[in-house]
C-alpha cells in the first residue's frame, strides 16, 4: 500500500532516460545485493527488455519497481499474449507494506488496459505464497525457452505462476516462451 507521500508511475521503456534507468538499477542493486552485479549495466534479464515498468517513488526516490515484458507465448499449443513479470523489487527498509503488490497490481491493470489477457511470472517456491496473496496462481507445467541458441527448460529452481486478467483462463498445457525467460 502506498502512503500519501508516494506516487506510482508507468514508464514506457522507449522513453526511459539513461538517468531514470540508472536510478531504477540503483534501487534494484539495493533490493538484491546478492545479485547486484547483474544490474550494473542493464535491467534486461537474459536480454529480454521490458515494454514498460511501474515504479513507486517516495520523496522523489524510486523505492519499488516491476518491469513488464510483453510477449506472445504458446500454452498447450495456443498462442497467448502475456505480461511477463521482471525485476520486482522493493527497498529493504520499506518491505512488509506490500509495495511490491501495489506495483504489480498497477502493472497488471495496465496490461489489461493494453488488451493482454494474462500475467506470467517465474519465482523460487519460497516467494509463491507472496504472489498468491497478490492474485497469482501456480501452474505445474513444463516451460521451455530459447536461450543461447538452444531450446531448454527454464531453471529448475523456479515455479511458474499466472494471473488471469479477463474471464478467459490460461490455456492448459506445456508453455513455450518463444524466447528467453525474463
Amino acid at each position: 500500500m502506498i502512503d500519501d507521500d508516494m506516487t506510482l508511475e508507468t514508464l514506457e521503456e522507449e522513453s526511459i532516460s539513461p538517468a531514470q534507468d540508472a536510478e531504477i538499477r540503483s534501487m534494484l542493486f539495493e533490493a538484491f545485493p546478492d545479485g547486484a552485479t547483474s544490474f550494473a549495466e542493464t535491467r534486461h534479464w537474459h536480454g529480454s527488455a521490458p515494454e514498460y515498468s511501474v515504479i513507486c517513488r517516495r520523496a522523489g526516490r524510486v523505492v519499488a519497481n516491476v518491469g513488464i515484458v510483453v510477449r506472445e507465448v504458446r500454452s498447450g499449443g495456443e498462442a497467448v499474449r502475456v505480461a511477463g513479470i521482471q525485476n520486482v523489487g522493493v527497498l529493504p527498509a520499506l518491505r512488509g507494506r506490500n509495495l511490491g503488490g501495489t506495483v504489480l497490481a498497477q502493472a497488471m491493470a495496465e496490461a489489461k488496459r493494453r488488451g493482454i489477457d494474462f500475467g506470467l511470472l517465474f519465482c523460487v517456491p519460497e516467494l509463491g505464497p507472496y504472489y498468491s496473496r497478490n492474485g497469482w496462481r501456480t501452474i505445474d507445467v513444463p516451460v521451455i525457452m530459447q536461450y543461447q541458441g538452444r531450446t531448454c527448460p527454464i531453471p529448475g529452481k523456479n515455479i511458474t505462476m499466472v494471473q488471469d486478467l479477463t474471464d478467459r483462463p490460461f490455456p492448459d498445457g506445456d508453455v513455450d516462451l518463444r524466447g528467453a525467460d525474463w
